[in-house]
């Protein structure tokens, strides 16, 4: 529909491949609405701050939760993964940082990211042209927006965690919010696997095969929330898998809940008992008589005696 949140299949800053289902599923406003829920669930307040990790992949979700996370007066707190998969925000010319200085300058957001990187594999970029990682990094300077590039992906992960601590302040981070499978945010794509869609308090004990940012704050009992499987999300909530057309807001069972009326269920509730007690009762009363009925004599009829005997012998 011409919403410019779903790119092409290739361009030379795509970093990996893509599901276009997944694509077009996650161009749902009401994926907002998805998040407001799990942060409420969570139990954040006000001026909370929230370390969230955006990615080109999926600039739609990148709104969502912006977007949600304003609408509750959070802090959040924004590092993007510039480079984008298949059908994501891979137009060198109109990445998420472009998409986000314009969503921000027409007033729909306030949220600006305070540091990217190139994104991809090792969170450099690697297996993207020397062209492609010069076009992402063009975008971060047009947008002013600080650079991340260090040596190591594991350097690259201490690096993201010192600029989360630093613009949390006092109050810390209170809550990770995970868009996407970047590699300094969940480590590999087996990692990002294993870790279950939605909230986790906490990770279960496995022998990651690396870890990223979401595993240090969950490893320091901070709750995470972590989407990338978002047609199983949709499902979860009821959203519709890779629509026609962008649905519009407020559809969705994530809006409501089925409920009893208990003005009317309790006295039918009680109906219904009294009528069962009154059908058992009576049915006990008939077994009851049926056990005191005589049962009746049978009599020969005189057709059946002998001839004989009618006569007198």
């Amino acid at each position: 529909e011409q919403s410019g949140l779903i790119g092409q299949e290739f361009t030379v800053t795509t970093t990996d491949r893509g599901v276009l289902e997944a694509k077009l599923t996650s161009v749902n406003p009401n994926f907002a609405a998805v998040f407001v829920q799990y942060f409420r669930e969570l139990g954040l307040k006000p001026g909370d701050p929230v370390a969230v990790a955006l990615t080109g992949s999926f600039p739609a979700l990148n709104i969502a939760v912006l977007a949600a996370a304003e609408e509750l007066r959070l802090a959040p707190i924004a590092i993007t993964s510039i480079g984008a998969s298949m059908w994501g925000a891979n137009d060198p010319n109109f990445t998420w940082l472009d998409m986000e200085s314009l969503l921000i300058k027409n007033g729909l957001l306030k949220t600006r990211s305070v540091a990217a990187s190139i994104g991809g594999s090792n969170d450099r970029g690697r297996g993207l042209s020397p062209k492609g990682r010069s076009l992402l990094r063009q975008s971060a300077d047009r947008n002013g927006v600080q650079i991340i590039w260090e040596s190591t992906l594991e350097h690259s992960v201490a690096k993201r965690v010192e600029i989360y601590d630093l613009a949390a302040g006092p109050r810390g981070v209170r809550a990770y919010a995970n868009i996407g499978g970047g590699s300094a945010s969940v480590g590999t794509q087996q990692s990002a696997d294993l870790i279950r869609p939605g909230i986790s308090r906490s990770l279960k004990r496995y022998n990651w095969t690396q870890r990223g940012v979401l595993h240090h704050y969950a490893g320091k009992r901070v709750p995470v929330i972590h989407l990338l499987n978002v047609e199983r999300v949709a499902e979860d909530h009821g959203l519709p898998i890779t629509p026609e057309s962008v649905p519009p807001v407020g559809e969705g069972e994530i809006f409501y809940r089925e409920a009893y009326d208990l003005r009317i269920t309790v006295p039918s509730l009680l109906v219904y008992l009294v009528l069962c007690f009154g059908v058992l009762r009576e049915r006990h009363r008939a077994a009851r008589a049926a056990k005191h009925v005589v049962a009746p004599v049978l009599v020969s009829s005189p057709a059946a005696e002998p001839i004989g005997e009618r006569s007198g012998g």
